[in-house]
């Protein structure tokens, strides 16, 4: 008789455990081994064609944020993401922190047009040119937005001075910067233009401490948007201008904000915190970051110095739902938090369990912290999976990594937000899948080796005489690596 009970019980226990351990995974395995979408053909010492499983081979890739216009679609362009938040602002009564100072919408707008009229006082300008480190100086994202928004003036932004030395093909004689690098501005600049500056070379743009919001936008979204400059960003670093075109901040924007699963989808609930370090991408990263805030009409928008989040208590003290930082921050912020003997020890399972696919927030260190989902931009060294999972546990919330380039607007890379595997070959660093504005491919130094130069074609990537482009449009990306059988490209330490 209890042999037979045994013989019922037994398999009735394995088989509940077993269900109830793969209902509480967020997501099947066999799905983490099959990311991407895989071209049936590939050319000799190459690998095949690779896209993100959102935008598989036989359609396009994504363009842009899908607006109607009657009974057609078309991709939009910057102007519309300022026209979608003024329209959402009454919704979610947005407001963006500059440093030290919050603004409305309302607001921003009146400074926008403020600076558009200061240009409009100089003549007839085609490009302004932009110096100085938006993480020290964001009052400086104004000039961008005001040209991206506002007017139809090309932005050329110099990223140190030692670029003023690259020739420009048509003379820009109008510079924005701050006041902690007048003296570095070259001669040929007549006009420099900064806020609140005290300098007798420099033209100042006072901005009151109490400023009127105001919500007037000239932009018809249904006619206006075929009458934009379609070129509205240059980037000069090492000496080497990119261009970028609407096609590449739209597309790249579309692709972050409409990948997420709708259950961490950006909403008007949620805050946005932006911080880099100068090592990374951080201009590009920047503007895209606050583009893709503006256009999901968010509750709150913070660019702040990665100086005044040195700990996770002054991390949560500016309440973020959603944070866009590199990963010497994330590092930084998780290795010097404190830990109690019972916290480290809680710690330790959450890690256990998040390892195991079953997402947990118990072990997060900051009680007041409440994220739901960082994004990382890697740095050298990469994050391994290993401490990503250590700080996913630590942060109590899920870690996207991604990959950036000089000469892409958004990642080229980025990881599954539910992959929550920790590669056992510490030599191998998980580098994600393609955006989904993008594909990618390596070249292989010869038939059969799996390794080689990743190569990259979108709608996010830009142009330049310094990028060498076959016939088909692939780029160099400058890293070398593996397409596992998983889909995912893999780096080495």
């Amino acid at each position: 008789m209890w042999a037979i009970l045994v013989a019922v019980i037994v398999p009735l226990i394995y088989w509940g455990y077993h269900h109830i351990i793969r209902e509480l995974r967020e997501i099947d395995p066999v799905l983490l081994n099959h990311q991407s979408s895989i071209s049936e053909t590939r050319k000799p010492s190459e690998s095949a064609i690779y896209r993100s499983v959102d935008v598989p081979h036989g359609v396009s890739v994504t363009r842009g944020l899908n607006l109607s216009v009657g009974y057609k679609i078309r991709d939009g362009c910057l102007k519309d993401i300022w026209h979608l938040a003024l329209r959402s602002a009454g919704k979610s009564h947005t407001t963006i922190t500059l440093g030290k100072h919050r603004y409305t919408i309302g607001q921003v707008n009146t400074l926008l047009h403020q600076i558009k009229e200061t240009l409009d006082n100089l003549g007839n300008i085609e490009a302004v040119a932009l110096f100085g480190d938006l993480m020290e100086s964001p009052e400086l994202l104004l000039v961008v937005w005001t040209c991206f928004f506002i007017t139809d003036i090309r932005l050329i932004y110099y990223n140190s001075k030692e670029d003023f030395q690259f020739q420009l093909e048509d003379e820009v004689y109008v510079l924005f910067t701050s006041e902690r690098h007048v003296e570095d501005i070259p001669l040929f600049f007549k006009e420099i233009i900064g806020f609140n500056v005290k300098s007798p070379f420099t033209r100042s743009i006072d901005i009151d401490d109490v400023i009127e919001s105001s919500f007037e936008f000239n932009y018809n979204p249904q006619i206006d948007f075929e009458h934009v400059n379609n070129q509205p960003y240059s980037f000069i670093r090492n000496r080497q201008l990119i261009r970028f075109y609407q096609l590449n901040f739209l597309s790249a924007v579309a692709s972050k904000v409409m990948s997420i699963p709708s259950s961490l989808s950006w909403s008007t609930n949620d805050n946005l915190l932006i911080s880099y370090t100068k090592n990374s991408c951080s201009v590009n990263n920047i503007i895209f970051e606050t583009c893709c805030g503006l256009v999901s009409g968010l509750n709150k928008i913070d660019i702040i110095n990665s100086r005044e989040i040195p700990s996770m208590k002054s991390l949560a003290a500016h309440e973020p739902t959603i944070i866009c930082i590199d990963s010497h921050i994330l590092k930084q912020l998780c290795n010097t938090t404190r830990k109690s003997f019972m916290q480290s020890f809680i710690l330790q399972r959450s890690e256990y369990f998040n390892s195991l696919g079953y997402f947990n927030r118990f072990g997060r260190i900051e009680k007041s912290l409440n994220l739901k989902v960082a994004y990382v931009a890697q740095l050298t060294p990469m994050l391994s999976s290993f401490i990503s999972n250590f700080c996913k546990s630590v942060l109590g919330s899920r870690i996207i990594r991604e990959i950036y380039t000089d000469f892409a607007i958004g990642p080229i890379l980025k990881t599954n937000v539910y992959d929550y595997r920790v590669i056992r070959n510490k030599s191998l660093a998980l580098s994600g899948v393609p955006a989904n504005s993008v594909e990618l491919k390596t070249i292989n130094p010869k038939e059969g080796n799996s390794h080689g130069k990743l190569l990259i074609r979108g709608m996010s990537v830009g142009k330049s005489e310094s990028l060498q482009t076959d016939e088909e449009h692939w780029v160099d990306t400058g890293l070398e690596g593996t397409f596992a059988k998983d889909g995912c490209f893999y780096t080495t330490f």
